[in-house]
C-alpha cells in the first residue's frame, strides 16, 4: 500500500468521489416522493372540501400545494371562484381555520406517513396567480 492510499484525506475525497451519484440519485428519489405527497394531499383536501359542512368550502378549488419549506410543511392554495368582496374572503379564512384539523385528519388517514404534514393555506381569487 502506498503512502497516498492510506492518506486520511485521500480516503475520504475518494469515499465522497464514489458516493456522488448515489446522493443524486437520493435527491430526485426525495424529489419524487414529495411531489407524490404534494399530488396526494391535493386530491385528499379536494375530496375533504367537497364533504364539509361549510357551504363557504364548498366552491374552493385546490389550484397548488407546494413544500414550504420541506414536506413538513405544506403550502395549499385554494381558489375562490366568482367575484369576492374581502368580508367574503375573511369569512372563508375563518372558516378554513376552523377546519384546518378536520383536514389534515382525512390528509393523515390518506397517507401512508408516520407524520402528517402541517397545512398552510393561501387563499386566492380567480385572477391571481
Amino acid at each position: 500500500m502506498s503512502r497516498s492510499d492510506s492518506d486520511p484525506d485521500s480516503l475520504v475525497d475518494l469515499y465522497f468521489e464514489a458516493s456522488e451519484p448515489r446522493r443524486s440519485r437520493r435527491r430526485g428519489a426525495t424529489d419524487r416522493s414529495t411531489g407524490q405527497l404534494c399530488r396526494e394531499v391535493e386530491r385528499t383536501i379536494a375530496l375533504a372540501l367537497a364533504a364539509v359542512d361549510d357551504e363557504r368550502l364548498l366552491d374552493l378549488v385546490v389550484m397548488a400545494v407546494e413544500p414550504a419549506p420541506d414536506a413538513s410543511r405544506l403550502q395549499v392554495t385554494l381558489v375562490a371562484p366568482g367575484a369576492r368582496t374581502r368580508e367574503g374572503l375573511d369569512a372563508i379564512e375563518m372558516s378554513l381555520d376552523r377546519a384546518r384539523g378536520e383536514l389534515r385528519g382525512e390528509v393523515a388517514r390518506s397517507l401512508q406517513r408516520k407524520r402528517t404534514p402541517e397545512l398552510r393555506f393561501v387563499l386566492a381569487t380567480e385572477g391571481e396567480p
